[in-house]
């Protein structure tokens, strides 16, 4: 994919919001400015901002695009790319249903929550990411990584929360075999080597 702009990314080495933006900016010039919103300083300067604090934010000259999603819809309509189809934002929403559920189980656990505990907000999040995982599996089965058009904002995104979701132990991909097949076939798409969580 080529741009005509270039753009600083703010965000993180290890979100999977920021690695699906990092794989769609992957073979044009971009800066990467890397924050760490846990320290105090990174967390002021993202305030400073993003309204919302949260990862990642994209800066385009005097535009600031504050979330993975608008991002994508700001460079589809400046780059004319064709708009996704209802489907495609169904699947799309499932996919980023499934990061949400996971990322707030993962901040829950690092907060010391237990999530065995019978919390019922918990125990709706721990739900919803098999339910998501079975809704994709039949559209993930159609998928051919022989084909640079299957390599794009969906399945970026999908790669980049079942990477992170294996990486942070808060997701087991034995009992969804398509999806972890997945992650195999599409492990050296354009971008995957270098946007890789440093361990």
């Amino acid at each position: 994919m080529n741009y005509t702009s270039n753009y600083t990314l703010i965000g993180s080495l290890t979100s999977p919001y920021v690695r699906k933006i990092r794989l769609l900016l992957h073979g044009t010039p971009y800066e990467l400015k890397v924050v760490n919103y846990l320290e105090e300083a990174g967390n002021e300067y993202l305030k400073s901002i993003n309204p919302v604090n949260k990862l990642p934010v994209l800066i385009d000259g005097d535009k600031t695009i504050l979330d993975s999603r608008i991002i994508y819809y700001y460079l589809a309509h400046k780059n004319k790319w064709r708009e996704l189809t209802v489907d495609e934002e169904n699947i799309l929403t499932a996919i980023d249903g499934a990061m949400d559920s996971s990322i707030s189980l993962f901040m829950y656990r690092r907060g010391g929550l237990d999530l065995n505990g019978g919390n019922t907000h918990v125990e709706r999040q721990k739900a919803r990411i098999p339910h998501i995982m079975n809704f994709l599996t039949p559209w993930v089965k159609t998928l051919d990584e022989k084909n640079p058009a299957h390599w794009n904002f969906l399945t970026m995104s999908l790669y980049s929360y079942l990477y992170w979701g294996e990486f942070r132990e808060m997701l087991s991909l034995d009992g969804h075999p398509d999806l972890k097949n997945f992650l195999e076939k599409f492990k050296n798409a354009p971008g995957v080597a270098e946007t890789t969580i440093p361990v």
